[in-house]
């Protein structure tokens, strides 16, 4: 996952996803908002912008990344549970 600075509108977010031997999509998502104070990014849909499997790559939810602690945490919306937390390397 690739966040960028980026102003309202463009593409703030790059996420890549390959899963085991079966297919590998790349998704970009468009900022809408910045809030608490910089603290929490807002994107769009994440659209598939590269696919390299059969049906499996799809556009998704809107979304929004918060900085918490020594991470990222990813929130996918209510249809994908509590979302997905990122460690820094």
């Amino acid at each position: 996952m690739v966040i960028r600075r980026a102003a309202p509108g463009q593409v703030a977010v790059t996420l890549i996803a390959d899963v085991q031997g079966t297919g590998h999509c790349e998704y970009t998502a468009k900022l809408t908002s910045v809030a608490d104070g910089g603290q929490r990014i807002n994107v769009g849909t994440a659209t598939v912008d590269k696919a390299r499997s059969t049906g499996m790559c799809r556009d998704g939810d809107p979304s929004f990344y918060t900085v918490a602690g020594s991470g990222i945490l990813h929130d996918v919306g209510p249809a994908h549970g509590s979302g997905y937390r990122y460690n820094r390397a």
